[in-house]
């Protein structure tokens, strides 16, 4: 009995502890990594690549030689002589629709400049979505930093206040300076709180681009600091960037439409062959229909084609110019960026710590008041997220310079 017991002892301990298949697992990430798996998986990609996949049928439909496939035609019906035998009469006819003018080739180009845009529209999503993956990546590494920044006043805040609580108990400061140091704790406590909700909602923004379960633990490795001094690729006036080269497809598209409507003008003939028998007599006929296009001429296809010819030449031109702008302004903000970033560095971050500790020492030797002492760290935490703030918005300048460009890791 006692090794059933522990038997059904072990086997229930192995269940309980054993990791569920199913359970999701954290998972850290760095921005590398983040990149990548929204590659993989992010659901607006994949979207993109299923417009890619249907944008190949209308290429399979027009590659081959003829458009329609032969139709066959068959007549039988009795005869009746004129001496009143009964007769058979058989016709069965063979006939296959040929295009001319070059409709086919109109087509098919269509069909593969459609191929091309929805394949440069993908890219350009990816362009995209990658560089928001990057940016709330940015954004969520900041708002960590900010919390151990805020965890960190409210620990000093904490031992703040119980300093005053001695010094007032030993009769050395009013009860004012105890319920200013109570209210410095409490807006240090509520500063962690609001902060805790911030990463909550941007590591959800994550984990939605990503195409993660609401329930994945995501957990983020990297320094914001090393990200935002990263080097970064030179942009190349030469790469066409892949919201371009949709609309360049898209022009292309349009002109062949355009051929295609213009083509219209020629009909399109059937060519046949016909077995005829008729009163015990047979005969191998030739057939051609030759519609006349008096009056359809793709008149519709032409005034359309033309004005979206006329329609996406003057985007294409705007998208330029745009594409240009945005790269210049994107060059001087990075630059700007990394310039305001040196001199935090060099002229304000050496002196932070050094205020806050002489501070400090002034107030336990009652040189200064403790609303004196609390401006002072007020300034050096202002300080301290100003700077913060500063390596995130060289960083995201970094993301965006790449985003205009079009050169993303």
């Amino acid at each position: 009995m006692s090794v059933r017991l522990a038997t059904a002892a072990f086997g229930l301990t192995a269940a309980l502890l054993w990791p569920r298949s199913g359970a999701a697992q954290p998972t850290e990430l760095t921005l590398d990594e983040a990149v990548a798996m929204a590659r993989r998986q992010s659901p607006a990609l994949l979207e993109a690549a299923g417009r890619v996949a249907e944008a190949q049928g209308p290429v399979a439909g027009a590659s081959p030689l003829l458009r329609d496939n032969p139709t066959l035609q068959t007549e039988a019906g009795p005869r009746t002589r004129s001496n009143g035998e009964q007769a058979l009469d058989v016709g069965v006819g063979l006939v296959q629709q040929v295009e001319l003018g070059g409709k086919r080739g109109a087509r098919l180009e269509s069909a593969r400049a459609g191929l091309a845009r929805e394949t440069a529209w993908r890219q350009d999503v990816e362009r995209r979505v990658l560089g928001e993956v990057a940016a709330t990546f940015l954004r969520a590494l900041h708002v960590q930093e900010r919390l151990r920044l805020a965890r960190a006043v409210e620990q000093a805040a904490q031992d703040t206040a119980h300093s005053v609580q001695r010094r007032f108990e030993a009769g050395d400061v009013p009860v004012v300076d105890v319920n200013v140091a109570r209210v410095a704790l409490a807006r240090a406590r509520a500063d962690v709180a609001g902060t805790e909700g911030e990463e909550a909602a941007i590591l959800g923004e994550l984990r939605a681009l990503l195409g993660l379960p609401a329930q994945h633990a995501l957990g983020l490795r990297g320094e914001l600091r090393a990200l935002a001094s990263a080097s970064t690729t030179p942009s190349s006036r030469t790469a066409v960037r892949p919201d371009i080269a949709a609309l360049e497809a898209e022009l292309a598209q349009a002109e062949a439409e355009l051929r295609l409507g213009q083509r219209s003008a020629w009909p399109d003939v059937g060519v046949g062959v016909r077995y005829q028998r008729e009163a015990g007599e047979s005969a191998i006929l030739g057939t051609l229909n030759v519609p006349l296009p008096f009056f359809a001429r793709g008149q519709e296809a032409q005034v359309t084609g033309e004005a979206r010819v006329r329609r996406l030449q003057a985007a294409l031109e705007a998208a330029r110019r745009a594409r240009d702008v945005q790269q210049e302004a994107a060059l001087a903000h990075h630059h700007k960026r990394q310039e305001a970033l040196a001199l935090l560095e060099r002229d304000a971050l050496p002196l932070l710590a050094d205020n806050e500790s002489l501070a400090r020492k002034s107030y336990e030797a009652g040189e200064m008041g403790l609303a004196e002492f609390l401006i002072v760290r007020r300034d050096t935490l202002d300080a301290r997220a100003a700077y913060l703030d500063s390596l995130l918005e060289a960083a995201l300048a970094r993301v965006q310079l790449s985003v205009a460009t079009g050169v993303l890791p």
